[in-house]
């Protein structure tokens, strides 16, 4: 599996969903006319759930360059979970780091985005070692659940940088540092 396949098997699953409840809502209101206000309700949060995630999406792996906080917070409404962003969203990176924070703040939280710092916090924090090693370069595991952590290892690669992790039980910060 290529980092093409891994990006585009993430980016697919994250629609698939929003498209399949689309697709029942519109079935369900044509068998059940009592459905009608539930449904059109449905249809227009799924589309506006489909619309974010598409803009998100294009923007980290695309060829859109018009990056801003807007556009991750609209990402993370997505979410079931509640999410902050502190900082300004301004270019891929940041938005990787969005991405990344949305996996591994599980019941929601913070995303404090600096120049060359990034900071999670929340109840719950989800990092494994897998995560860990794609990040420091030390092993490349094509897997679409580490979409945000392969992005970011490339872009360090690219830009000759490294990456420190600090880990407490609500936080998790991320600097950025030259080679």
């Amino acid at each position: 599996m290529s980092l093409y396949e891994v990006y585009t098997t993430k980016m697919c699953h994250d629609l698939a969903g929003v498209i399949g409840t689309l697709g029942n809502t519109i079935e369900c209101m044509e068998i059940d006319d009592t459905f009608l206000t539930d449904g059109i309700g449905l249809l227009k949060n799924s589309g506006k759930v489909l619309t974010a995630r598409l803009k998100f999406f294009r923007a980290l792996l695309g060829l859109d360059t018009s990056i801003n906080t807007e556009l991750a917070e609209q990402y993370l409404q997505t979410y079931s979970s509640p999410f902050t962003i502190q900082g300004e969203v301004c270019n891929r990176l940041a938005l990787a780091f969005v991405l990344l924070g949305a996996e591994c703040l599980i019941r929601g939280g913070t995303i404090t985005i600096t120049d060359e710092r990034f900071c999670f916090e929340g109840k719950q924090i989800i990092w494994d070692e897998s995560k860990q090693k794609i990040l420091t370069g030390i092993e490349q595991i094509l897997k679409p659940q580490y979409t945000a952590v392969l992005w970011i290892s490339e872009w360090l690669k690219d830009n000759r940088k490294i990456i420190l992790t600090e880990q407490a039980v609500t936080q998790l910060t991320f600097r950025i540092k030259s080679v």
